[in-house]
């Protein structure tokens, strides 16, 4: 099986490459791939990697996937990037828009990269976006920091017993909620 993990930045993707790690699986990080590729260049603006080359960011994800024989996890951001027809399973990785944000101050994000991955967990676009390339193949899966608890939720959901979908908007405290997208909001005018 070939597994595609995603989700928005600090949402728990490496944790969940870990324990599929454990479970035997080969595991890739795109992003180690593509940095080293050529592909990508640093943006200081907003710290983080561009892609620079689609074309060869895509030759070389997939080609990464395509070595991989049996039992093979890729993590990703570039989920768009990836060929459906080369995964097996999709797991996006969600995480409690609070923690992100908690998250995201420590390592001093600049404004508009926090607002821009807080608002596509908490509106869910980036999963709307992700089931629409790889439709029925597409499990969700809501972080936890106790690793036994996260170990038996990967085991459940490869098995095929677990799908986690969640509104955030629904599911939070609203008026929090709603402080930190202001906060961010206001933080991106200035």
């Amino acid at each position: 099986m070939r597994i595609l993990v995603t989700g928005v930045a600090k949402a728990g993707k490496s944790t969940v490459l870990r324990v599929l790690s454990e479970m035997n699986y080969t595991t890739v990080n795109a992003s180690d791939l593509l940095i080293n590729s050529g592909c990508v260049k640093w943006n200081n603006k907003y710290q983080s990697y561009d892609i620079t080359d689609i074309d060869c960011a895509a030759s070389v994800i997939n080609s990464a996937i395509l070595k991989c024989s049996w039992s093979c996890a890729i993590e990703s951001v570039a989920y768009q990037l990836i060929d459906p027809s080369h995964i097996d399973l999709v797991i996006v990785v969600r995480r409690n828009p609070m923690e992100l944000f908690e998250e995201y101050n420590k390592l001093r994000w600049p404004c508009v990269k926090m607002f821009n991955n807080m608002v596509s967990e908490v509106t869910g676009s980036h999963v709307s976006e992700v089931y629409s390339l790889f439709n029925n193949k597409v499990r969700q899966l809501i972080f936890t920091q106790n690793i036994s608890e996260l170990r038996d939720k990967v085991r459940r959901l490869v098995g095929g017993g677990l799908d986690e979908t969640v509104d955030w908007l629904s599911n939070s405290d609203e008026e929090k909620l709603h402080s930190m997208l202001m906060y961010l909001e206001r933080c991106i005018s200035n």
